[in-house]
């Protein structure tokens, strides 16, 4: 049982690492392009999001539903320097990917203009109400 609930975590993980390349590359590139430097970064945030479920795995502590750049950069699992393609930006990455219906949030993003842009469950782009 604990080999099945952990292959789901490794599962979701790679999912999340999908979902975060698709947001950066497809959902926002018009944006950065323009005002932000590009994200070049993804195999990292990947790692940091793992780290950051492995430490809380080992203390026993349950996975929150999300968690956002800026606690994974103020927890060290990220420096700042590889997701200044954020700045500005608040995001958030959900963590419980594998239990995840079509139309829930994967990669939430508040722009630094107010506008929510988010990516689903379901691999669409949507812009969300502010």
């Amino acid at each position: 049982m604990a080999a099945h609930v952990k292959s789901r975590r490794v599962i979701a993980f790679i999912v999340s690492g999908i979902a975060v390349a698709t947001l950066v590359c497809v959902a926002l590139t018009n944006y950065w392009q323009r005002k932000q430097p590009v994200f070049k970064d993804a195999p990292k945030l990947i790692s940091a999001m793992q780290a950051f479920s492995k430490n809380l795995t080992a203390r026993g502590q349950p996975l929150p539903a999300s968690v956002s750049l800026r606690e994974l950069v103020s927890g060290g699992y990220i420096a700042a320097r590889d997701v200044t393609a954020f700045d500005g930006m608040d995001v958030t990455i959900s963590m419980k990917v594998g239990d995840a219906q079509p139309q829930e949030i994967l990669i939430r993003v508040r722009l630094p203009d107010g506008s929510v842009t988010a990516l689903m469950a379901d691999g669409s782009v949507q812009g969300l109400p502010k």
